[in-house]
């Protein structure tokens, strides 16, 4: 429809045309005027184009913030991405956005609507142009198992590591929870690593050497720490359960009188009660039947305040060494569905049934330590002594790149299954640690180097919030 004033500018072309040269303006303005209508409308069509992919793009952005963090705080976080993302004012667009949660809080929608006004509404009746966006995503209920693999060697007590490593685990499943103690079909598992790994003292017919266990002082019973291989056999290399491999006690003998007048770094002897009594003691490191042995395996749960409470009973455990790749294997154990009905809690499910994660992280090269001033030469880990030569060698220097190489060949059949890995390393100045760790990871992006506890629990809460499967359905 004209307006007026296209109406007066026609008749005022038309009443020119009358005159000597009025043909050539009458020519113009029937030139004229649709021009002006086609180029209003490609302005209009042009502006409203651009408001409409910004009012998506911020919808969408508005959406995943309401439906990733808690949701009962859903309005809060929408809007203020939303906001974030969309300044109102643009081409003079006011709107608000309209956060809606479904009741099963499965599907959060995010609307927007508003006016924009028309840049040529004085040529034309058109004022004002309607703009809108609409997203809808959907939150993560489609399954998820995570094993956490977490280093607590005694340089975890440097810096006061261990602390910022509680906090930082302890967020991560508060983000993966939410408000709720549990989630249906999300599940976790944790597992501490040092130099060897706590399966738990209730696993006894996973043994291989069961009558071992009568060597522990009546008082000081198994702890839980198995080894990882014996003469002739394999068991850290593959995921193969417990109906089909046994793992052998973790006992390490007193070192008590066994060099001569040189202090042993195991020396210990058993009282008459059925105690241990502690000959020469080192400092902080666990002398006894189960040295260094750390605490054990949290097998997969979906209880939040469970699994929070496991990761604030962390200490630091002296002695024997970082052996990464020993948590490793034991993570792929509690997530692998060939142990389904092993563990006593809730089964791991098939590959295709869930989506699998796991996470390791570390404050350290991989090594086996020896501690300085006492014999032998090597700490007690889960290979037995160094010159059992259970781990290819009998040479100290030697065991880094054996743990590595175990470690690695782990990563690859891991990935193959589809499990997903995500690797830590925390205030680790070793670069040859660090490309390990970075080869290790599903994606280059995933290989987190952590400098301090904030930046650790920063990353913590990105692995939180990566795992949570949110998809934009609309």
């Amino acid at each position: 429809m004209k307006s007026k004033r296209l109406r007066n500018l026609f008749n005022y072309l038309y009443s020119r045309g009358k005159q000597e040269e009025g043909a050539v303006y009458v020519l113009f303005a029937v030139l004229l005027v649709p021009f002006i209508i086609f180029a209003a409308i490609a302005i209009e069509v042009s502006r409203v184009s651009y408001i409409n992919t910004q009012l998506a793009y911020a919808a969408d952005a508005a959406a995943l913030a309401a439906a990733r963090y808690n949701i009962n705080d859903a309005q809060a976080n929408g809007q203020k991405i939303f906001y974030a993302n969309f300044k109102n004012g643009t081409q003079d667009v006011f709107v608000t956005p309209q956060i809606v949660v479904s009741s099963d809080q499965k599907y959060v929608s995010v609307s927007v609507s508003g006016l924009m006004p028309t840049i040529l509404g004085r040529f034309a009746s058109i004022l004002s142009l309607h703009v809108k966006a609409f997203s809808q995503v959907q939150r993560s209920f489609e399954g998820l198992e995570l094993a956490l693999v977490l280093d607590v060697t005694g340089s975890m007590a440097s810096n006061n590591k261990i602390s910022g490593l509680i906090s930082a685990a302890r967020n991560l499943i508060d983000v993966i929870y939410g408000p709720n103690n549990t989630k249906e079909n999300m599940a976790v598992s944790i597992v501490p690593y040092v130099a060897t790994v706590n399966i738990g003292p209730e696993h006894t017919s996973w043994l291989s050497d069961p009558t071992t266990l009568t060597k522990f002082p009546k008082n000081v019973p198994w702890e839980g720490c198995v080894k990882a291989i014996d003469t002739g056999s394999v068991m850290d290399k593959d995921d193969a359960p417990s109906s089909t491999r046994k793992w052998p006690v973790y006992f390490v003998e007193s070192t008590l009188g066994k060099y001569g007048s040189n202090k042993g770094d195991n020396d210990w002897e058993e009282k008459p009660a059925g105690s241990v009594n502690v000959v020469t003691p080192i400092p902080n490191v666990k002398i006894g039947p189960n040295r260094s042995c750390g605490p054990s395996i949290m097998p997969l749960t979906n209880n939040r305040d469970a699994l929070k409470a496991k990761i604030s009973t962390f200490k630091p455990t002296y002695g024997g060494g970082t052996f990464g790749n020993l948590g490793l294997v034991w993570g792929w154990n509690t997530i692998s569905p060939k142990w389904n009905g092993k563990w006593g809690s809730i089964n791991p499910q098939a590959y295709d049934k869930v989506t699998k994660y796991l996470l390791i992280m570390t404050d350290g090269e991989n090594q086996w330590f020896d501690e300085s001033g006492y014999q032998p030469t090597g700490d007690p880990t889960a290979y037995g002594r160094l010159q059992d030569n259970l781990l290819g060698t009998t040479t100290i220097s030697q065991t880094r790149g054996k743990i590595d190489s175990r470690l690695l060949d782990l990563c690859t059949k891991i990935k193959a299954t589809g499990i997903q890995i995500f690797t830590v390393t925390f205030q680790v100045s070793d670069s040859q640690a660090k490309n390990i760790y970075k080869q290790c990871a599903s994606k280059p992006e995933w290989a987190f180097q952590a400098e301090s506890s904030q930046q650790l629990y920063t990353f913590f809460t990105q692995i939180g919030e990566a795992v949570k499967k949110i998809i934009i359905v609309k």
